[in-house]
């Protein structure tokens, strides 16, 4: 399931820089995202699938595919508040 156009808009207000530090520029509010959601959030603003972030982190973080399920699962939970 590819991320739906409205939320990939609201996903491309966040501004990301090389140092993990993303600014929602539509609330002001700022987070500090580690390296796999860094990688997570710029695939879901290009509106990849759940699938497809799970397998590109999978192969970078050289973790089991259970591990990275949760962890993007969880990301995409807390994006989702967020970026309401």
């Amino acid at each position: 399931m590819e991320t739906p156009p409205a939320r990939t808009r609201r996903l491309k207000a966040i501004a990301l820089n090389a140092d993990g530090h993303a600014f929602d520029t539509r609330t002001g509010r700022s987070y500090r995202l580690n390296p796999p959601a860094q990688v997570a959030l710029l695939m879901m603003q290009d509106g990849r699938s759940r699938q497809a972030m799970i397998d590109a982190l999978v192969a970078l973080c050289e973790q089991p595919s259970t591990v990275v399920e949760a962890g993007v699962d969880s990301f995409v939970q807390q994006m989702a508040r967020h970026v309401a």
